[in-house]
């Protein structure tokens, strides 16, 4: 059985009030309207409130010159009541003076067409009414989801801050054991000078845990812009040196030389100062250096250089082989790793952070075959 495409019903576009008392001009304009809308058609206005009353209405048509009552205190009464006051009303009126449109324009009403008018010229201002307020509304309902999704993430961070106060709590009570053990075993006379050596070193890295949970929240912070940089002077050549000695270890396990190099090829720096705070620093060259090592080879070199441009110190970590092509663009960016089994992605960038917060910048540089350089820009002293 063949369908003819013209018995298949249209969606209509909503539902349109004709307010008029003139037969001949309800037909006209219903009939440019049917088609395309739900009409409705009320000769009084008792029944425009009634109907308004009964169902949804999307728009009306209000005839100025009414019988029992004009269409401006009909658009008045309908504007006063917050059931109908945001129907938009579009008036029809044979009159032609900027008073009668200015009267209606104050009283809410969204526009006018002259009587007589072409059907086509009705449907097509219908129309354009009608679409122009859905998508307005439209527009209100995502601002509103905005609005929603932005409360649920601020409660989501404040619950993510309570997580990270809960966790930074649970977790000095199994590191206060880690800290104060080593000291009850130095007080023992029955050490050789490398455990003791090595015993300091448990202690030592236990402090530093300890102060980097409690700037755990720092990084959350520096995200969101509202972490308050504290600028001291830094040595940062006793702080390359420590986090050289914390990675002895590691690095002695693969067989990598760490060498930290000042102007101009000398290793005998006796201090390279930078504008910053310390435990920022710390992790900053802690996470590079570290990444350093671990894409170095065995019996592999990680030179640290230190030079100083202008009121800029440039700190140099080269190591060899070179960052996957594919990661080299987003090689800062959050959660970026590769090849490393256990690596989160958040190392370079927190480093990228740290960087930034304390108002330097940080770089990769592959332009040496075979090697990888990553440079880092902080303040010097005035």
């Amino acid at each position: 059985m063949n369908t003819n495409p013209s018995d298949i019903l249209k969606p209509m576009e909503g539902s349109i009030l004709l307010v008029d008392d003139q037969p001949e001009q309800i037909d006209i304009i219903k009939s440019a309207l049917e088609q395309n809308f739900i009409v409705k058609v009320a000769v009084k206005s008792k029944l425009v409130f009634q109907i308004c009353r009964a169902g949804v209405i999307d728009l009306i048509l209000l005839d100025v010159m009414m019988p029992d009552m004009n269409g401006y205190e009909i658009c008045r009464q309908l504007k006063s009541n917050p059931a109908t006051r945001d129907i938009p009303v579009i008036f029809l009126t044979s009159k032609d003076t900027q008073n009668d449109e200015s009267m209606g324009l104050q009283l809410g009403a969204v526009d006018f067409i002259r009587k007589p008018s072409s059907p086509a010229v009705v449907l097509t201002r219908c129309r354009n009414t009608i679409t122009h307020l859905q998508a307005k509304g439209e527009l209100s309902r995502k601002n509103e989801e905005l609005k929603q999704t932005l409360e649920e993430l601020k409660h989501a961070m404040e619950i993510r801050e309570d997580m990270e106060r809960i966790s930074r709590h649970d977790l000095k009570g199994p590191l206060s054991s880690i800290i104060g053990f080593p000291e009850l075993v130095l007080e023992g006379d029955n050490l050789t000078e490398q455990q003791r050596k090595f015993i300091k070193r448990i202690e030592q890295s236990g402090y530093t845990l300890l102060e980097m949970i409690n700037r755990s929240l720092d990084l959350f912070k520096m995200e969101n812009g509202t972490y308050i940089l504290q600028p001291e002077k830094v040595d940062l050549l006793i702080i390359l040196k420590k986090i050289v000695d914390d990675l002895g270890i590691k690095s002695a396990h693969k067989e990598v030389q760490i060498d930290i190099v000042g102007e101009e090829g000398s290793d005998n720096l006796e201090s390279f100062l930078i504008v910053g705070e310390k435990m920022l620093c710390y992790s900053l060259f802690y996470n590079l250096i570290l990444n350093a090592v671990d894409a170095s080879c065995k019996k592999g070199k990680v030179d640290i250089h230190l030079t100083t441009d202008g009121g800029f110190r440039t700190i140099q970590i080269i190591n060899p082989g070179e960052v996957p092509h594919a990661i080299r663009e987003h090689f800062f960016d959050k959660y970026i790793t590769s090849g490393k089994k256990d690596g989160t992605g958040l190392g370079t960038y927190s480093a990228w952070l740290a960087a930034k917060t304390q108002g330097g910048k940080i770089d990769l540089d592959m332009s040496q075959s075979g090697e990888t350089s990553v440079m880092v820009t902080l303040p010097c002293p005035p």
